[in-house]
């Protein structure tokens, strides 16, 4: 205990003093409850700002890929923050926020440039590599390949299952650990084999033809597609036994 108290005293991120927030280094408890709280009210903002606008383009969305009627609201709200993150240039909720915020912002502005750490996250597609609890587990990237420690906040997330394919927009929250805005929309594990070959094939391709949050809709609306068919498939095997 003493060891890691003085690794965060020695390298930790200060509130005050602060020029950018680090993803790789920690921060203590008080400092991760007070981002936390930020990060609820900011969540709030954007979804009571993007809920005052018609969803209809979602809807349509939803409607196009049969989707199973408990996995809708994960679709729901990972979309949604794919078109936040994705018009920032026209509607930057973060600057907003933190302009309506700035006189309390400013009292810790490590929050101000974690707050900025928004803009550059972007939604992805993982694969679960390694488990050590409900909560917390260890992703690859299937862009990148690279691998990233999670740790969920929601209590009511649906755990993961090792060697599923996941998809959502991770934040980083110091120490080389993230968190997803809220939860993961998990594809089906009988899809899974269908839907890593069809990423490993496209998603590369995608990304270097156009932006990273088109390629990422537009091989969403693909493998949703995969996994509406093989699951279909698959259990119509199943009755027909």
């Amino acid at each position: 205990m003493k060891e890691n108290m003085e690794k965060v005293v020695q390298f930790g991120q200060s509130k005050s003093k602060a020029t950018r927030f680090r993803h790789d280094h920690p921060i203590s408890r008080e400092l991760q409850s007070e981002l936390l709280e930020v990060y609820k009210d900011f969540v709030l903002y954007v979804s009571r700002e993007e809920y005052a606008e018609p969803q209809s383009w979602l809807k349509e969305f939803i409607e196009a890929h049969s989707l199973e009627k408990e996995k809708i609201e994960a679709l729901e709200i990972n979309l949604m923050w794919w078109k936040v993150l994705y018009k920032s240039d026209d509607y930057n909720y973060v600057e907003n926020y933190i302009f309506n915020n700035i006189r309390r912002l400013n009292q810790s502005p490590i929050m101000i440039h974690w707050l900025k750490e928004w803009e550059k996250a972007t939604p992805k597609f993982y694969y679960v590599g390694y488990t050590y609890s409900d909560r917390v587990f260890i992703l690859i990237d299937l862009l990148t390949e690279e691998t990233v420690e999670v740790i969920v906040l929601d209590a009511c997330a649906v755990p993961p299952a090792k060697g599923e394919i996941m998809m959502g927009t991770l934040i980083p929250i110091g120490d080389a650990l993230y968190f997803p805005i809220l939860d993961f929309y998990h594809f089906d594990l009988r899809a899974r084999n269908e839907i890593a070959l069809h990423l490993h094939e496209n998603y590369r391709k995608c990304v270097q033809e156009t932006s990273i949050f088109e390629a990422f809709f537009r091989i969403l609306s693909e493998v949703l597609q995969i996994e509406h068919l093989v699951t279909t498939e698959k259990q119509e095997r199943i009755t027909s036994q």
